[in-house]
């Protein structure tokens, strides 16, 4: 979380700040911010995210094997996350192999489910996904790669006939795979003017 400094620095109608110097210097009013603390440091790609490694151990600390699993979407400030998940005791969650697959339709996939139409892109789209998927996990890293996500369509949407072709390439990958319910046969929705899948 960020501290809200214009909330912060608000004035009240008799002239009076609204918080005192001491709830500005902690902070106490704050904003989600998913580039700020740790996330904004020069050592999060070497150390290990202070807050998963506490919830981890105490959770540990009663369940032994519980495992915990991270959605880690990628893009923008966000292209290595999965690394500093691996290091952080929390298993990775990704969603960029239904977007690169689409690339190769000729189809730009957006994190909301938007599509529009671009250039399509040859099959070195997905060797260049998996290599930079993979540069600098530590060994042994377990990845969980997703077909599609809550937000995006199905691969039956997307892809058409080269929707088996598209779940083959998850499936071969050495990465545990993701589908949702229904995907595997297939199914496709379709409801009203907007599409909802």
């Amino acid at each position: 979380m960020e501290p809200d400094v214009e909330e912060l620095l608000r004035v009240d109608d008799d002239g009076q700040p609204a918080y005192s110097p001491e709830d500005f210097m902690a902070g106490t009013i704050v904003v989600r911010n998913e580039n700020h603390g740790y996330w904004n440091t020069n050592i999060m790609e070497t150390y290990p995210n202070p807050f998963f490694i506490k919830m981890t151990k105490k959770i540990w600390a009663q369940k032994p094997n519980f495992m915990f699993i991270c959605e880690c979407w990628g893009g923008f400030l966000f292209e290595h996350r999965q690394i500093i998940m691996a290091i952080s005791a929390v298993i990775p969650r990704l969603y960029k192999l239904p977007i690169t697959i689409s690339s190769l339709f000729g189809k730009r996939l957006h994190k909301d489910g938007r599509i529009e139409d671009c250039a399509k892109e040859n099959i070195i789209a997905i060797k260049k996904w998996h290599t930079e998927t993979r540069k600098f996990l530590p060994e042994g890293t377990i990845l969980l790669q997703s077909s599609t996500s809550h937000q995006l369509p199905y691969p039956a949407h997307l892809y058409g006939r080269g929707t088996w072709a598209a779940i083959d390439i998850l499936y071969f990958m050495p990465d545990i795979p993701i589908t949702f319910m229904g995907e595997i046969d297939g199914e496709v929705y379709n409801i009203g003017q907007q599409s909802i899948f």
